[in-house]
């Protein structure tokens, strides 16, 4: 088994773990050079094995692409046009997600967030789920100074130089989203 799945079951276990996604949600890629291994449709991210994961060009379309995650379009997309991001890591986390609703830009209030995560901008489009539309977002997003976005709706996306990075802010994001969450609900 390759480093790079070993660190995808990894991760997804994690994410499971910490409650970041649903039984069946959820999705997560490493680049290695000119491929991408990227988590198959429809898995149990949290029980992944050596046949959940698929690995495919990342410049270019192939038949095995029909197994991936639904959200190829987004990751592969985001490799392409950011050759430093090895990792991501897309969750549904429920403090982040609620935030992106009444939010257009969350600042996190507590130390580790401000660390980490700096501010995580929210991504408000009409297709936030597998759409060139939201590809093009988060690149513009990633190429920028975040590390981290909300998906109105949908859930969050984490890039970094490592899927370890990205578990890493998607974690951070949904700590500091609770945190602000009560923080707020203490004050009013």
């Amino acid at each position: 088994m390759s480093k790079e799945i070993k660190e995808i079951i990894f991760t997804g276990r994690v994410l499971h773990e910490l409650g970041l996604v649903s039984s069946h949600g959820g999705n997560l890629s490493v680049r290695d050079g000119d491929f991408m291994y990227i988590t198959k449709t429809g898995r149990m991210v949290g029980f992944l094995s050596e046949e959940d994961i698929v690995k495919l060009p990342v410049h270019s379309e192939s038949e095995e692409d029909r197994e991936a995650s639904i959200e190829l379009i987004v990751h592969r997309e985001i490799y392409k046009n950011n050759p430093e991001i090895k990792g991501i890591v897309h969750a549904h986390p429920v403090y982040a997600t609620t935030l992106g609703y009444f939010l257009d830009l969350f600042t996190p209030i507590d130390i580790e967030g401000e660390l980490f995560i700096k501010s995580v901008p929210v991504v408000s489009i009409s297709k936030p789920s597998a759409s060139k539309e939201l590809a093009e977002a988060l690149i513009e997003i990633f190429t920028g100074l975040y590390n981290t976005a909300i998906v109105r709706s949908h859930g969050s996306f984490s890039v970094g130089k490592s899927i370890n990075d990205a578990l890493k802010y998607t974690s951070t994001l949904e700590n500091s989203a609770k945190i602000y969450y009560r923080y707020k609900i203490w004050k009013s």
